[in-house]
């Protein structure tokens, strides 16, 4: 019988989710392997990384901003240490208000006190004033941040290929065993393995029942002339400064599409609503798309199977990976070494015997 390679834990896909939870695993002194494949529609390389404490055009919170923003902070910062690469980036967010509602809304929150140290009227503009079409109105959203979340799966990646724990593989389910209480995956046998296989879960034949709603983003690297804005902004969609005069722009939120690759209904609507943001012309460096793994009910997947206990889960965390992802990867991994619970609302035992909108995650027979 041939030999396999005794691990603790074996991780598929190394995007945030896999990144991070790879993270505290080693630091728990956890032999980890992770098992990647550049498939198209990966998210995280084009990942903006914002972390803001309101969201929508009813400014609602931020679920558990303070306590997960926190936490994200101090992992994010730990890793630029380590790495020695430049991670977190604290931001405001100039905010186009369109109409009288908005501005209202916008007075009416900041005068609550959970939000009051985040909302601000009448901001300064800046650079841009004069380059941006007058709304009805601006907000200023403070305690924002940007995490350079490509540059940190990349440099991460790097780091395990130098300790020769990451390989590039397709997984095939297939090959995936249980043998008593480990799972034996081509060359190597673990206690656990944790799929972090973002919008690829849907395909997954142990969670694929769970109710994702995959959705495609599209944004574009544009050049903007003129001096760099000295915050981000939200028009009609965003604008993240890059540096000199390149910025991202977007981005689109569809559940209906057909590919991975950039569309032309991407391109356009991006196009059209940048010109009904900008004054001034603008050139279209790349036109790039990704697919989100987003849930149904907004909150992440995390767990085990309930008839595999070795075969985990970390997975869900949509629009919000970069405040999400570092909490709840912490408490996937005290879990998973039986040194803690996982909040309610994110636990897949959610989902047990439950209909969510058509969908159901029940035993196996």
């Amino acid at each position: 019988m041939e030999q396999k390679q005794e691990v603790d834990f074996i991780i598929v896909g190394q995007g945030l989710a896999g990144t991070l939870l790879s993270y505290f695993l080693m630091l728990e002194n956890q032999r980890v392997v992770v098992l990647d494949y550049p498939h198209a529609g990966r998210t995280t390389s084009i990942a903006a990384g914002l972390i803001n404490p309101v969201t929508g055009r009813r400014i609602a919170k931020s679920w558990r901003f303070e306590a997960l923003a926190a936490f994200a902070k101090q992992t994010y910062q730990r890793l630029e240490e380590q790495l020695n690469i430049p991670l977190w980036l604290e931001w405001s967010i100039v905010r186009a208000l369109h109409n009288n509602f908005e501005v209202n809304e916008w007075l009416r929150r900041s005068a609550f006190p959970e939000f009051s140290n985040y909302l601000q009227d009448g901001p300064d503009p800046q650079n841009f004033d004069e380059r941006l079409r007058q709304p009805f109105g601006w907000g200023e959203l403070r305690g924002c941040a940007q995490v350079a979340l490509p540059a940190l799966v990349e440099k991460w990646r790097v780091r395990l290929q130098q300790q020769n724990t990451y390989f590039i593989e397709d997984f095939d389910y297939d090959q995936l065993t249980t043998v008593g209480e480990k799972v034996v995956y081509k060359a190597w046998s673990a206690r656990k393995i944790v799929f972090c296989e973002g919008a690829r879960a849907v395909a997954n034949p142990f969670f694929k029942d769970l109710p994702f709603l995959p959705t495609k983003g599209e944004l574009m690297l544009v050049k903007i002339p003129g001096p760099a804005f000295g915050k981000i902004v939200k028009h009609n969609i965003f604008l993240i400064p890059l540096g000199g005069d390149l910025y991202w722009a977007g981005a689109t939120s569809r559940y209906e599409y057909e590919g991975a690759s950039p569309s032309a209904y991407g391109k356009q609507w991006l196009t059209d609503e940048l010109g009904k943001s900008l004054k001034v012309p603008f050139e279209v460096v790349s036109h790039e798309a990704g697919i989100r793994p987003t849930v149904s009910d907004v909150r992440p997947f995390l767990g085990v199977h309930h008839d595999h206990p070795s075969v985990g889960i970390f997975n869900g965390l949509g629009t919000k990976g970069a405040l999400l992802a570092p909490f709840f990867a912490k408490q996937l991994t005290d879990f998973l070494l039986g040194n803690g619970k996982l909040d309610e609302e994110v636990d897949i035992v959610r989902f047990e015997r439950k209909e969510l909108k058509g969908h159901f995650f029940t035993k196996q027979d």
